[in-house]
């Protein structure tokens, strides 16, 4: 793997294109493979925690096998076992994917991830943009396809993450199931399909509430969901679909007022001071996650709110003209309005007046944000042949708007004397005292700074200073895209060749409407070309190349010329494996190798105090696999791990590790059933998750060594079915961090305490 890593990319192209001719003519084993007949444009429910197809892709129900690239998909069985937190968790038991920012950001867009080492722009629902926060009542599975893409706009180069939404099912009924835990957890869910009109409606009624005080000094949070998921058939060919959902959320904005960072000066060069400038890092005020500060540290308030309103509305029409032909329009809407308040010591730093006691001021804060996305998408789906060669045609465009803004974000800070003198006034006016600077020695004698007076919401955005004047911003994105899926030698080989031409326009303006910055109108065009030969009915070599590009209005800092775009390309290779050793063993195991060009990066500088811009490259590369192992019916197994190294190439930060990229990562699910006894029936399981750092947890200079060393953290679950009278119900319990470990997850985001949820399902 390693040799070919370091070759040059002429010469990649040339690995990968003979070892796809070296797969071709490697000897093969009788097959019988059959022309699959799938939904063109809905996945099959998967049994289990492993899928068969795949929706991402091609943008077609594909079987996986027939993909050239990995795509991991967690099935919604996968996560009704594992999952008992919120979307970000999801993502845990999946290789090479690291949460990277916090989640309440009071922002307008979601929770991102790296992916492969890169930060991911693509958190797609069915296929478009999704919105700033994804219930994960919607979802029925998650599909992560690696590497870029040419169906989904710009593409991220590390890959995408696309959920799939729950559809009504084909038969009526459901479940309602109620559960309480520790921290005073309690919540109700309803998942219900109704059958009408001589089976031609169908809907499924999809709602959920929850709450919880959670295990910090100040922490909780309330849920309340509810979603129909709709069909209808005109006819035999035509057939309409829906789904329209509200996720409200309230409490306390713990994940953005929690966890900080503090100044150590230190001597990195080991010349005996504290003095110099090593590698961008002025080794005075040389930052690191906090040390001292105890893991239920929150410095929110009751005072503090968090509220997150998000809809969903998706309409679409299907139509077949012909069995070889046919059509798909969807409409897909999101609009999210968050306001969250909060107070916040980020960086405790070295106290002049008082060695050993650091000292943090306090920022209070209020943003209200609102943001709105548009889709409309049609996808025309063509199948022919042309001679011996069978062809899975999809020509489709795609027209997204987005609109993302707000009341804006208004600060008082104590140690800036214009914001002290106001939080005075308020103080004088009001009688509440306010706590304007936080000591070390605070922290570690249990001070309760939970119990503190803030500025209310109120007060803030009536007296604090507003810290941008940013109105809206627009973005107009208009992609077409054609893919074809060619089957050669009897089915026996597979080409994938997509092209996409995307133009996009971003421009935003200020307070009152006038333009600021410089707008952005640029387009590319793409291309993806992967193969997959299948060298017996069990096993397939599959080859991918792609690229993909990011519009930016930078100049270089050097000659002021406009930079162009940032731009991307990836190689990937591996197998893919089907019911090896009598059907016990499937997976895949990939290589990739991953570059991305005219990155513009911005580092303070701590000795001109100015921000040094560079032009660089990010490079990451790497293996991973993905393995599902049942060694009997009743026992299954699911394990990845990923391998990556991941840096910044070129200039100033060359060498500094990309941002959530996890050099070792390991992560083993399974379950195993009771078949006879007195406890028949009986499920039971659990996993872990080991991560090897360092995993850096910015991406500039200035927070080199602000890192996560590594943690392992363990869950379990066990399930029941039995019956009371003639209703059947499952009993079930999930402990999740059954070791009560502690780590940051992402850039002051940690994970949670242990949690305990006690559930019953009663079958309607």
């Amino acid at each position: 793997m390693t040799t070919y890593m370091n070759l040059p990319v002429s010469t990649k192209r040339r690995a990968l294109i003979f070892g796809l001719a070296a797969a071709i003519a490697f000897p093969a084993f009788a097959q019988d493979d059959e022309t699959y007949t799938l939904s063109p444009f809905s996945v099959t429910a998967a049994e289990g925690y492993s899928a068969t197809s795949t929706i991402s892709g091609t943008g077609l129900n594909t079987p996986l096998m027939n993909v050239p690239m990995s795509i991991n998909v967690i099935t919604s069985e996968f996560l009704e076992d594992s999952l008992i937190g919120d979307f970000t968790e999801a993502l845990d038991y999946n290789s090479s994917i690291t949460q990277t920012t916090r989640n309440n950001l009071g922002a307008t867009r979601p929770s991102s991830f790296s992916i492969r080492g890169f930060r991911n722009r693509n958190l797609l629902v069915d296929g478009v943009t999704g919105g700033l926060y994804i219930p994960p009542q919607m979802i029925d599975r998650i599909e992560i396809v690696k590497g870029p893409n040419t169906l989904y706009g710009q593409s991220d180069p590390g890959g995408l993450v696309n959920v799939i939404t729950k559809t009504p099912r084909a038969v009526e009924g459901g479940n309602f199931s109620v559960n309480f835990g520790n921290n005073e957890r309690v919540g109700g869910k309803l998942d219900y399909t109704l059958r009408a009109m001589d089976d031609k409606l169908g809907l499924r009624v999809l709602s959920e509430y929850k709450d919880h005080n959670g295990w910090r000094w100040v922490d909780g949070q309330e849920t309340n969901f509810l979603g129909v998921s709709g069909s209808y058939d005109f006819t035999e060919d035509t057939q309409g679909t829906f789904m329209i959902g509200d996720n409200y959320q309230q409490g306390f904005p713990t994940q953005r007022a929690t966890w900080s960072f503090e100044r150590t000066p230190t001597d990195l060069n080991g010349d005996g001071d504290f003095d110099d400038n090593v590698d961008g890092v002025r080794e005075a005020n040389t930052r690191y996650n906090n040390s001292f500060i105890p893991k239920e540290y929150v410095t929110s308030t009751a005072g503090n709110i968090f509220e997150s309103d998000n809809n969903f509305l998706t309409m679409g029409l299907r139509h077949s003209f012909s069995d070889t032909h046919n059509i798909q329009y969807k409409y897909t809407f999101h609009d999210t309005h968050q306001i969250v308040s909060f107070r916040e010591f980020n960086t405790f730093s070295p106290n002049a007046a008082d060695p050993g006691n650091k000292i943090s001021d306090a920022n209070n804060t209020i943003n209200q944000s609102r943001s709105r996305d548009e889709v409309h998408t049609i996808n025309d789906i063509i199948d022919f042949d042309t001679g011996e060669v069978r062809h899975q045609l999809l020509l489709g465009f795609r027209k997204a708007e987005g609109i993302a803004g707000g009341e804006g974000s208004y600060r008082l800070r104590g140690a800036r004397a214009n914001e002290q003198a106001i939080l005075e006034e308020i103080e004088a006016a009001t009688g509440k005292t306010f706590r304007q600077f936080l000591f070390q020695e605070d922290i570690e004698n249990g001070v309760e700074i939970w119990k503190d007076d803030v500025p209310s919401p109120a007060e803030l955005r009536a007296f604090g200073i507003r810290t941008n004047n940013a109105g809206r911003s627009f973005q107009e994105i208009d992609t077409f895209y054609i893919t074809d899926n060619m089957y050669f030698m009897e089915d026996r080989l597979n080409i994938l060749a997509g092209i996409r031409k995307i133009d996009i326009n971003q421009r935003s303006v200020s307070l009152g409407g006038v333009p600021s910055g410089t707008p952005i109108d640029d387009g590319d065009t793409n291309f993806q070309l992967g193969g997959v030969y299948r060298i017996n009915p069990s096993v397939s070599f599959f080859a991918n190349v792609a690229d993909a590009f990011e519009p930016q209005n930078a100049t270089d800092p050097d000659t002021g010329e406009f930079i162009g775009p940032q731009s991307s390309e990836a190689f990937e290779f591996g197998f893919k494996f089907i019911d090896l050793f009598d059907g016990v063993l499937s997976g895949s195991v990939a290589a990739f190798n991953i570059k991305k060009d005219n990155v513009v990066r911005n580092d303070f500088n701590p000795v001109t105090f100015m921000s040094d811009q560079s032009v660089t490259s990010d490079e990451s590369e790497g293996i991973e696999f993905e393995l599902f192992y049942n060694p009997t019916e009743s026992w299954n197994i699911v394990a990845g791990y990923s391998w990556i190294d991941a840096v910044v190439v070129g200039d100033v930060a060359t060498g500094l590790q990309l941002e959530g990229a996890t050099p070792h990562r390991f992560t083993l699910f399974t379950n195993y059933t009771v078949d006879e006894g007195p406890a028949k029936g009986l499920r039971f399981g659990g996993g872990l998750v080991w991560a090897d750092g360092p995993i850096q947890q910015f991406g500039n200079i200035a927070n080199r060594f602000v890192q996560e060393d590594g943690y392992t953290e363990v869950n379990l679950f066990m399930r029941y079915p039995t019956m009371i009278g003639e209703q059947p119900v499952t009993f079930g319990i999930n402990i999740d961090n059954a070791t009560d470990v502690f780590y940051v997850r992402s850039r002051a985001a940690t994970n949670e305490a242990r949690t305990v949820l006690f559930s019953a399902s009663f079958d309607l």
